[in-house]
C-alpha cells in the first residue's frame, strides 16, 4: 500500500471541500438558522431582506437562510468550498449568489440588512487585531440599523476540555479527529488526518489542523461594539443545541 501525504497547513479548507458536509453532518444547521431567524425578527429584520453570510463554506447556513424568505449573499475565502455551495443551488430556486472574497477585507458593492457569521467562521481569526478588523469589515457592508450575528468560542472554563480522539467513516475512506486545548495560549486545536482510497491501492493521507482562538466575553463586546455596533443579545458558549448566537445593531 503506497501512502501520499499532503502536509498539515492551519486553517485551510480547500482539502476537504468535497467531504466538509459529511465531516459536520452533526451539525443542525436547519435548526440552528431558524432558531436564530426567530430571534433576528424579533429585532425587525423581515422576509425578503438583504442577508450576508460570512464565512459560508459550502452553503449550509446559506440555504436555509434563503428558504426562510431572505435575499443571500454568501461570501467565503476557499473557492473549493464556494464550488459545491454552488452547486447544491442549482436549480434549487433559491435567491443566493456566492461570492470569494475575505472576511477582513469585504469589498461587496452592497449594503445590507443583516450580517451572520454561523460556526466558527470568526473563530478561526488568531490575531486579536485581526479579528476587530474583521468586526470593522462586516460593519462596512452594513447600513446603519442593520443586524450582526455570531457565534465566537469564549475564554470560559467550560471552554477547555481533556485532549480526545474520534473517528468517523467518509466517502470512500475515514476521518481522524485528534482535539487538544491550549488554556494558556488560549487555542482550541482540531486536527483532523484523512485517509482515502485511491486507485491501484494507494492511500491518501491528508492532515489539517483547525486552530481557534477562545477570547473572553467582555473583551470581544467591547471589541465588536468598538467597530460600530450596539448589543442586542450576548454571545453564548457552543451547543450542539445551542450555538451561541449573540445579536448586534449597527450603530
Amino acid at each position: 500500500m503506497e501512502v501520499r501525504e499532503i502536509s498539515g497547513i492551519v486553517n485551510e479548507f480547500d482539502s476537504l471541500a468535497d467531504v466538509y458536509d459529511q465531516l459536520v453532518s452533526w451539525a443542525p444547521y436547519e435548526k440552528w438558522v431558524r432558531d436564530l431567524v426567530r430571534r433576528l425578527r424579533r429585532h425587525g429584520l423581515r422576509r425578503g431582506q438583504l442577508v450576508l453570510d460570512a464565512a459560508c463554506g459550502t452553503g449550509l447556513s446559506s440555504i436555509p437562510l434563503a428558504r426562510a424568505g431572505y435575499r443571500v449573499v454568501g461570501v467565503d475565502r476557499s473557492e473549493e468550498m464556494l464550488g459545491y455551495a454552488r452547486g447544491k443551488v442549482l436549480g434549487a430556486g433559491l435567491d443566493i449568489r456566492f461570492v470569494r472574497g475575505e472576511l477582513l477585507d469585504l469589498d461587496l458593492p452592497l449594503s445590507f440588512d443583516a450580517a451572520v457569521c454561523m460556526h466558527s467562521g470568526l473563530d478561526y481569526i488568531l490575531d486579536l487585531g485581526e479579528l476587530a478588523r474583521a468586526f470593522r469589515s462586516l460593519r462596512g457592508q452594513l447600513h446603519e440599523g442593520a443586524l450582526l450575528s455570531f457565534d465566537k468560542c469564549l475564554n470560559e472554563p467550560g471552554f477547555y476540555r481533556e485532549p480526545r480522539t474520534d473517528s468517523r467513516r467518509i466517502r470512500g475512506g475515514t476521518a481522524i479527529f485528534h482535539y487538544s486545548w491550549d488554556r494558556e495560549r488560549k487555542f482550541f486545536d482540531q486536527r483532523c488526518v484523512m485517509l482515502r482510497d485511491e486507485p491501484q491501492g494507494r492511500l491518501r493521507r491528508t492532515e489539517v489542523l483547525h486552530r481557534m482562538r477562545a477570547v473572553p466575553a467582555d473583551e470581544l463586546v467591547a471589541m465588536v461594539e468598538e467597530a460600530g455596533f450596539k448589543l442586542l443579545e450576548p454571545v453564548r458558549q457552543f451547543t450542539v443545541a445551542d450555538p451561541g448566537m449573540g445579536i448586534f445593531r449597527a450603530v
